[in-house]
């Protein structure tokens, strides 16, 4: 949550609102890269990078992907 907080787009946004908007605008469009990509089904970690503006997706300590936050 405090890498999130950072980002410009997030800046002075209440935390709970911004793990809602996080969550709302985000997740679903990586669940159909997922699944686009042939993932199977399981647990996935997701490490932020503010400078960068990316998500990263892992499976244990295989990265899925990276997505523009």
């Amino acid at each position: 949550m405090d890498r999130l907080k950072v980002l410009p787009d997030f800046e002075g946004k209440e935390e709970p609102a911004l793990a809602e908007d996080f969550l709302r605008f985000r997740v679903e469009a990586w669940a159909e890269n997922l699944s686009d990509a042939g993932a199977a089904k399981g647990e996935v970690s997701v490490s932020v990078d503010p400078h960068q503006r990316k998500a990263h997706l892992n499976r244990g300590s295989a990265k899925l992907f990276s997505a523009d936050i």
